[in-house]
């Protein structure tokens, strides 16, 4: 009965200020303050969706496009010690409409709150029932007072899950997946030098290598090089020399960036060394397997789409260091050549690469 003669008043109070039948539901804007010793009084957001459960529809909006401007606060009063809740409604223009005051001498500030949602409703909506049900699960509803079955018979149809939800935002489309790495392959014709493998300050030669690199793991090389005979003319029939090998390498490093490539590969170079010489005994025409451990590093540099330059040193370790000599008509044994520890092999090619 309290709440139906609250309800009575305050649509009797804006009456006056209803709006036309065919303007639509009147929308509102909210403001709500806890003063200090309110701290556990309903706040803002849970004060407007029971408002909104009552009217069963989204009633506020921000301030700029509200029909009204409802601003209310809480406070307990010094003097009498009640709970004292003020409520002020403006129109559009910032007129002040009317105002309400509510109290309850309650200890706790929640047993107000029936009252407040009941007169904020009607502020929002005063063509709404007089006798708009209390909202289900709130303080006041849950600590008695009327039948529960009357209770659930006013209460009203739960708002769709989306009515209060943002709206949907069109789903991006999925980032396009990137390209799938896959193998690299090419071959190149290289100019070689080297130290330490032939006799002579220097030796020459004339290779292949081809390269392929898998899109994840170790890199793979194959080739060979054919060397230059150097002639050793210490004296009449002596030796001459001519180095030929393949070389198979695993390159465990193998960083590409754009249209540079670097690579660093260990492997083996095979091959056979040959002695002979036309004016010497045929014990000087023989040939000589030859196992070395190389470990290089190369840099390919992409030019014009797939022809690349490339530039590489490396290091020969021999597994066996054969001393080659001859000797003279007078029986002198005379020393030659002997493989150097470590060689060094220096290399430079042009060649094509895909993709």
């Amino acid at each position: 009965m309290r709440s139906a003669a609250l309800a009575l008043l305050v649509g009797a109070a804006l009456g006056t200020f209803d709006r036309p039948a065919d303007a639509g539901p009147r929308t509102s804007s909210l403001a709500w303050v806890r003063m200090p010793g309110a701290e556990a009084c309903v706040d803002a957001r849970t004060l407007a969706l029971a408002v909104e459960r009552r009217l069963g529809r989204v009633a506020f909006v921000p301030p700029t496009l509200g029909d009204v401007a409802i601003e209310g606060r809480i406070e307990r009063s010094q003097e009498t010690g009640v709970w004292r809740a003020t409520i002020r409604v403006f129109g559009a223009g910032g007129t002040a409409i009317g105002s309400r005051e509510l109290e309850a001498d309650q200890a706790d500030c929640r047993a107000i709150d029936d009252r407040l949602e009941l007169v904020i409703a009607l502020l929002v909506d005063p063509d709404a029932s007089l006798l708009l049900p209390r909202a289900a699960g709130s303080p006041a509803a849950s600590a008695g007072g009327g039948a529960p079955g009357a209770v659930a018979a006013m209460r009203p149809a739960p708002l769709p899950p989306a009515a209060n939800a943002a709206p949907a935002l069109p789903a991006c489309p999925p980032a396009p997946a990137p390209p799938s790495a896959s193998w690299r392959v090419g071959g190149a014709v290289e100019a070689v030098g080297g130290l330490g493998l032939m006799p002579g300050p220097a030796s020459v030669g004339v290779g292949v290598r081809a390269h392929a690199t898998p899109p994840r793991g170790p890199g793979f090389e194959l080739g060979g090089v054919l060397w230059a005979s150097p002639d050793v003319r210490e004296a009449p029939g002596s030796p001459a020399f001519s180095l030929a090998y393949g070389r198979l390498s695993v390159c465990p490093i193998e960083i590409a960036r754009g249209g540079t490539a670097l690579s660093g590969c260990v492997g083996v170079m095979l091959g056979s060394l040959r002695v002979e010489g036309p004016a010497v005994p045929s014990r000087f025409r023989h040939e000589r397997l030859v196992l070395d451990l190389s470990l290089d590093t190369r840099v390919r540099r992409r030019f014009v789409g797939p022809l690349f330059g490339a530039v590489g040193l490396g290091i020969a370790v021999p597994t066996a260091r054969d001393v080659y000599f001859y000797t003279d008509a007078a029986g002198a044994r005379h020393d030659v050549f002997q493989a150097s520890p470590v060689s060094t092999i220096l290399d430079l090619g042009l060649g094509l690469e895909l993709p």
